[in-house]
């Protein structure tokens, strides 16, 4: 299995979920923010059978469109959901779930190949439409993949017209080690009704350590290049980027928006296509080091790693999803400077 790939399927299933919202209008979401697993809105964390090491959030329309992003076993795998809580997803939306042959697409879209599907008919809470999937991606065979909806609320919503339509889609999938049991997670995904005594649930449930991330209380921030010395925030800033024999721009325009952990940088690139660039940083020590990975609205996605040098560089180099090499160069300005 290469992480090429799986990163591709995580960033297809969440665009694709995301995307999936018909019932409000095309507002903006906010930034990703990590939260306590506690305070998770479905009860993932226990009914999954692969430890959740990480939780986000963020909503759209002041939290009418609600998401949330699960990391399982550090990074083998992640749920993603797009909750409505007053209204709910379209009847097309619903019909395009229960595609099996649309199911298929979107995944081997990604050169994720699809042995066997189930069909989603119901969950704990009711009506419930869509898959889940014995996958193969890279040289993994042994990976699990869904997307389905289903209707999280119980009772009637604010509007008359509720016909107890879905109102949460999600998108799973999972390639690691350890035996994931995806029905019953697809079977008893729900809705948190008590907070506190759930937060407490999750508080006794075993913990699987990942390897550790400083914040930025504990950086040093003695060199020029160490990360608590970089400007954070968004700004603008031009970068070398090659990608294969796709693109080669010294000086290619792009919107940076960086946090203690890694960031975001977005550009256009190959085939004038909107690109987005992850950054997560793995090892603050000099030189830091960390992962990266993009993912355009044209299909091309690509990833490797990055380190950050004495002379204030971020160079990344990876591959795309064809093996072709992608490297970039951006000068990241000191704090305060």
């Amino acid at each position: 299995m290469t992480s090429k790939k799986l990163i591709g399927l995580a960033v297809v299933g969440i665009s694709l979920l995301l995307a999936g919202c018909q019932t409000t209008p095309n507002h903006s979401f906010s930034e990703w923010q990590e939260v306590p697993i506690g305070k998770s809105r479905f009860n993932v964390p226990t009914v999954s059978t692969i430890p959740v090491t990480k939780l986000e959030h963020n909503d759209r329309n002041n939290g009418q469109v609600q998401n949330e992003k699960w990391e399982l076993g550090c990074g083998q795998g992640f749920v993603s959901s797009a909750y409505t809580f007053d209204v709910w997803f379209t009847s097309q939306t619903e019909q395009e779930l229960a595609d099996e042959a649309q199911f298929r697409e979107t995944f081997e879209n990604a050169d994720i190949t699809i042995s066997k599907t189930y069909p989603i008919t119901s969950n704990t809470n009711g009506k419930a439409v869509g898959y889940y999937a014995d996958a193969a991606i890279g040289g993994n065979s042994n990976c699990k993949i869904a997307k389905f909806g289903f209707r999280a609320a119980n009772g009637r919503k604010i509007y008359d017209n509720d016909q107890g339509g879905i109102d949460a889609v999600v998108s799973v999938f999972y390639c690691g080690d350890s035996e994931f049991d995806i029905t019953k997670l697809t079977h008893g995904i729900s809705l948190v009704d008590d907070r506190d005594a759930y937060s407490a649930a999750v508080a006794r449930l075993p913990k699987l350590e990942c390897p550790s991330k400083k914040t930025s209380a504990s950086l040093s921030a003695i060199p020029d290049n160490d990360w608590g010395n970089v400007q954070k925030g968004s700004y603008d800033r031009t970068i070398a980027l090659s990608w294969g024999n796709k693109l080669s721009d010294g000086y290619l325009d792009t919107k940076v928006s960086l946090k203690d952990y890694g960031g975001t940088l977005e550009f256009v690139g190959p085939d004038n296509a909107t690109c987005k660039t992850q950054l997560s940083i793995d090892k603050y020590d000099s030189p830091v080091e960390g992962t990266w990975f993009s993912n355009c609205d044209k299909g091309s996605f690509a990833s490797g790693t990055f380190t950050f040098d004495s002379k204030r560089n971020l160079i990344g180099q990876g591959t795309d999803q064809d093996d072709e090499g992608v490297e970039f160069t951006l000068w990241l300005p000191k704090y305060n400077a």
